[in-house]
C-alpha cells in the first residue's frame, strides 16, 4: 500500500504552455509545458539548510510540488484537513490558507502510507485551480478567495493526477477502474466542456501531458495498458499504443517531433495472460465487467512514438523502444537535445532523443534510495532528487556521467522542485526552501 501510494508523487525544444503565464514562472507539476525545463531560472548549484538559503518556512504534511505565480508560491497539505497555501517568493511568509471544507474534515487516510494533497496546483497567473480526489477541483484567486469549486460524483482519496491547463480549460484525469474519465473543465466557471470515458482503464496517476509538435497539439495521457491522445479542444481520441505497463506514474515528455513514455513497475507480469487475473493493485476494485474483453500484452518499456498518428499506433510510429534501465516514478527529462532518466538505487542514463541509443547508462550517482521527484532543468544542468533528500546536480552537456554537487536536505524529499529566476523552491517533508544563486 505505501509503495503504490508513493508513486502517485511522481509525474531539447520546450514545448510552449498554451496559456498566458510569464515564461518565468512554474506554473504547474513540472514547471512550464510540463517538461520540468526552466530556459530563464539561473538557480545555484551548492546549496543546503546552511547554504545558499533564502528561507525556510515550516509546512504542515503535503506531498503536492510548488507551482509559481509571480511573486507568489502555491502547494496543499492535509495535516488537519485539506488546504491550499499561498506564499511571498520573496520572504516565505505564509500569506493565506485555505480549507477544501469549512470545518477542515480530517482527510480519508491510508493507513500504510501518507496523506492525500499530493495533486499538485496549477496556476494561469490570475487564479490557482486545486483538485483534490475527495473534494474535487477547486478555483482561487490570488488572494485565497473562492470563485467556485466543481465536486467529483464519485470522490476517491486514491484519485492524485495534477491538473494543467490548455488554453481555457483544466484537464483532469481521474483513472479509478471502471468509471475512469479525461474531463476539460471550463477554467471561468467550473463547468464541464467535454467529458471522454476511460472504462478499460486500472488505477494510474500520471498526469496528463499537452503536447505541441510539429503538425498540431494533442492531449496525452498516460494509464494502464495504453497510452493515449486526445483532441483537447473536443476530448475525441486521435491514437492509442497498446501495452505500456498496467499502472502508469510518470509523466510522457516530449519535444516537437517525438513524444517518449516510460512505464514500469516493479513485479508486472507482463507476458501472462492477463484477461483471466486481476492486478494486485486493483484488489479495491471489481473488474469483472473489464476483463470480458481482452487485455493488451503488458510491457516495462520506454517509448518514443512520433506525431500524427490515428487510430493503433504501436506499428506504424513508434520511433524506438528501450526495455533496460527503466525509471520508475520518476519522469523522464529531455534537455539539451537528450534524453536522461533516473530509477530507483539513483542510477542515471542519457540518450540521444532521437535514435534512443545511450550517452551512459546505469550510472550511479552515489545517492541511493527512490526517486518519486521527477528531475528537474535549467542552465545546463539536471537536479535529481532523492526520497532520502539528497539532490544531486549533473551537467547535462557532458557525455560522461559528471556530478557537479550533492546537496543534503536532511529530511525526506519527494515533491518536484521549481525553478524560478535565481531561486530553486524544495519541498521536503516539513518545510518549503528557497535557495539562491550568490551575487
Amino acid at each position: 500500500m505505501q509503495h503504490r501510494w508513493l508513486l502517485t508523487l511522481a509525474v531539447s525544444t520546450l514545448v510552449v504552455p498554451a496559456f498566458a503565464a510569464p515564461s518565468s514562472d512554474w506554473p504547474q507539476f513540472r514547471g512550464p509545458g510540463g517538461n520540468a525545463v526552466s530556459e530563464t531560472a539561473v538557480p545555484p548549484v551548492t546549496f543546503g539548510p546552511s547554504t545558499n538559503l533564502l528561507w525556510k518556512t515550516s509546512l504542515p504534511l503535503g506531498y503536492s510540488s510548488p507551482v509559481v505565480a509571480d511573486d507568489r508560491i502555491f502547494v496543499t497539505s492535509d495535516e488537519v484537513g485539506l488546504e491550499t497555501l499561498a506564499l511571498n517568493r520573496k520572504d516565505g511568509r505564509i500569506l493565506w490558507r485555505q480549507p477544501a471544507l469549512p470545518d477542515k474534515t480530517a482527510p480519508i487516510k491510508n493507513p500504510s502510507g501518507p496523506g492525500r494533497a499530493a495533486s499538485t496546483p496549477v496556476t494561469d497567473g490570475s487564479f490557482v485551480y486545486v483538485f483534490f480526489g475527495t473534494v474535487g477541483l477547486i478555483a482561487y484567486d490570488l488572494d485565497g478567495t473562492e470563485q467556485w469549486r466543481q465536486p467529483l460524483l464519485k470522490p476517491d482519496p486514491e484519485i492524485s493526477a495534477s491538473p494543467i491547463l490548455i488554453d481555457d480549460k483544466i484537464i483532469i484525469v481521474c483513472d479509478v477502474g471502471p468509471g475512469s474519465f479525461v474531463e476539460a473543465i471550463d477554467k471561468k466557471n467550473g463547468r464541464s466542456i467535454w467529458r471522454t470515458e476511460r472504462d478499460r482503464m486500472r488505477r494510474s496517476v500520471s498526469t496528463p501531458f499537452h503536447w505541441v509538435n510539429d503538425k498540431r497539439d494533442e492531449l496525452i495521457v498516460s494509464g494502464s495498458y495504453w497510452l493515449t491522445s486526445y483532441d483537447p479542444r473536443t476530448g475525441k481520441q486521435n491514437w492509442q499504443y497498446s501495452g505500456t505497463a498496467k499502472s502508469a506514474s510518470s509523466t510522457p515528455v516530449a519535444a516537437r517531433t517525438l513524444l517518449v513514455t516510460a512505464t514500469a513497475q516493479i513485479g508486472n507480469d507482463a507476458g501472462e495472460d492477463t484477461a483471466s487475473r486481476a492486478d494486485p493493485i486493483d484488489f479495491l476494485t471489481d473488474f469483472s465487467q473489464v476483463l470480458k474483453s481482452p487485455m493488451p500484452r503488458p510491457e516495462n518499456a520506454m517509448v518514443a512514438v512520433r506525431s500524427c498518428g490515428r487510430g493503433e499506433i504501436k506499428e506504424t510510429h513508434v520511433s524506438w523502444k528501450n526495455t533496460r534501465s527503466l525509471p520508475g516514478a520518476a519522469s523522464p527529462i529531455i534537455y539539451k537535445g537528450r534524453l536522461f532518466t533516473v530509477k530507483a538505487g539513483g542510477f542515471v542514463s542519457a540518450y540521444s532523443l532521437q535514435d534512443g541509443k545511450p550517452i551512459y547508462q546505469d550510472e550511479r550517482l552515489n545517492a541511493a534510495g527512490d526517486y518519486y521527484a521527477s528531475p528537474v532543468a535549467a542552465g545546463g544542468r539536471i537536479y535529481f532528487v532523492s526520497q532520502n533528500g539528497i539532490i544531486t546536480v549533473i551537467d547535462a552537456t557532458a557525455d560522461t556521467l559528471t556530478i557537479l554537487a550533492q546537496n543534503k536536505m536532511g529530511e525526506p524529499t519527494l515533491a518536484t522542485p521549481a525553478l524560478v529566476r535565481t531561486n530553486i523552491l524544495i519541498r521536503t517533508e516539513k518545510a518549503l526552501y528557497a535557495f539562491a544563486t550568490a551575487n
